[in-house]
Parts: C-alpha cells; structure tokens; sequence
C-alpha cells in the first residue's frame, strides 16, 4: 500500500501542475490591481517559485508525520478541513456499500435458482436500466419528485436548519431523511452491476457435481443452496468489494455536490475550482488510502470464506 500511495501522490501531483490555472491566478488573477510583483510574492508564499519536484519532496516530507498543509483558500489546516468532513462521506459510503450487498446478493441468488421464471426475467429488465440510467440525471430526477413535487424528501445538505432544536429520534430521523437520496442514488449503478454478477456466479456454482451430489443424498434445497453454493459463490463476489469503493468514493464527488453533501467529495470539488494544492492533494490523497483499505478488508474477507487460500 505504501509504495502505490507515493505512486498516486506523484502522478496526482505532476497532473495538478500540469493543468492550467494556478493558486495565485485564482487569487488575483481576475484583479486588474496586482501587480506583478505582487503575484511574484504570492508564488514565494505558496512555494510555487520552486520547480515541482522540489515542492513534491517538501509535500512528501510533510506527510510522513500527516501534516498535509495549510489550505490556500482561507490558511486552515488541510487535515482539520478533511477530518470534519470524512465522517460524512464515510457514512454515505459504508450505507451505499451496504444496501448494495444487502439487496443485490438476495436478487441474485433467488435469479438464479428461479432462472427463467418471472422475477428472472424482471430482475434482467431492472438490470439493464440500472445500467442504462445517468445515476447523476436520476439524481436530479428524484430530487424534483420528492424533494420539489411532492415535498417528501430534502434536496440538500445533511441536517434541516432547525436540527438543534429536535430531539435525539428527531435528529435521528432528520439525518435518515437527508441520507435516503443520496444513499439510493449512489448504490443504484453498484446495485445493478453486483445483483446481475452474483446472479452469473450462483447461476455456475448450482451447476457444479458437488451440488448434485448434495441434492442426490437428499439434502433439503435451503440447505444446497445456503450452506453449499453461497459460500462458494460469494468468492469471487467479495472480490468486487474492494471494486465497488472506487467507484462510490468517485461517485461521491458528483453526489456530495448535487446534494450539497457535507463530505470530502464535495470539499475535493470547491478545491479544484479554486485550485487549492494543499487540499486536492490532501482529498486525494485520503480517498486513495480509503481505496486501498477497502481492497485490503476484501482480502481479509476472502481469506474467511476461502479455506484453500489459508492452506497454501
């Protein structure tokens, strides 16, 4: 993990330094009073007047001890700004990878073990539009539905304006409301894909011998099927684990600014649009780690329900 942490942080890096624009144009760029000395200054400040490599080996130095900097924009701590709103992000994330699994994997096994029957047939309909659907043009969709129409759901943010004054199940209730959109919007695309792959692995699994046999000694079907092809099944799905979170950890730039989701998505974003080094880097850098760490716990999972990666 370390050495593909360093290698993103410096592909990150060379490509934010690449891209047009800088800190100091957004800053006074658009004021037609500063003068060139004064940009000149603002450079020196940032330690922009530096050649990249030597600002990527002072950044890289700073981030063994987990300082990422002082952001541009307004001089907070980078690490402060992102630890105030990881908590956000991590919750929407860990429920859009939740519902996902816990829908998913039932469709897919009930498809396949009623292949060619009416729910198959409507679980592969559901499917294609699952795929075939924006789920950023289903956001807005749903938004103007619920959150306009209908007036059911909020549109934005994680709290109501009066949140303080509600009580514990008030509040409770108030962050399920702001978290059932953005939720279901962000584990819709995941929700397809993994219901119609596990549909796939079952689907190969019940056609094993080693299941005919177990129905042939007469093994009740429940037991077939939970007891000996799941976890046989689920081999190759735990593996999407680690997967599915680059996408959701993606996803939530755009969903965490559609909704004005108060996470390091939406923060990542108002970075890049006001080109603040220390942040994005800061941001990219986390999300990367959270990847890693995600595809580290599939391996884990796999060595739990796999017995033959333990005995090689």
């Amino acid at each position: 993990m370390i050495p593909l942490i360093i290698g993103i942080s410096l592909i990150s890096f060379i490509i934010l330094h690449l891209a047009p624009g800088s800190p100091v144009d957004s800053v006074a760029g658009m004021n037609i009073e500063v003068s060139a000395d004064s940009k000149s200054r603002l450079c020196s400040l940032y330690g922009l007047d530096k050649p990249w490599y030597i600002q990527y080996y002072n950044w890289l130095k700073r981030i063994i001890f987990l300082d990422f900097g002082d952001s541009f924009k307004d001089g907070r701590k980078v690490r402060t700004k992102i630890l105030e709103r990881l908590p956000a992000t991590l919750l929407l994330n860990v429920l859009s990878l939740f519902l996902i699994f816990l829908i998913a994997l039932p469709i897919g096994i009930k498809s396949a073990v009623k292949q060619g029957s009416f729910f198959d047939k409507g679980m592969t309909v559901f499917t294609f539009v699952g795929f075939s659907i924006p789920t950023f043009w289903l956001a807005l969709l749903l938004m103007i539905l619920f959150g306009v129409k209908l007036g059911w759901l909020p549109i934005s943010g994680m709290h109501s304006l009066n949140y303080e004054n509600f009580s514990f199940l008030g509040k409770l209730w108030d962050l399920v409301k702001h978290l059932i959109l953005p939720v279901f919007c962000s584990a819709f695309g995941g929700l397809a894909y993994l219901s119609r792959y596990s549909r796939y692995t079952m689907l190969e699994v019940i056609r094993q011998n080693y299941i005919r046999t177990a129905r042939a000694k007469g093994l009740p079907e429940k037991d077939v099927i939970y007891r000996h092809a799941l976890r046989n099944a689920l081999i190759p799905i735990v593996t999407l684990l680690g997967l599915s979170l680059p996408g959701l950890i993606s996803g939530g730039f755009i969903f965490e600014t559609i909704f004005a989701w108060p996470g390091m998505g939406r923060l990542g974003y108002l970075a890049i649009m006001s080109y603040d080094y220390p942040l994005i880097m800061g941001v990219g850098i986390i999300a990367a780690f959270l990847t890693l760490a995600g595809n580290l716990i599939a391996d884990f999972i796999y060595l739990c329900i796999d017995p033959r990666v333990k005995y090689k």
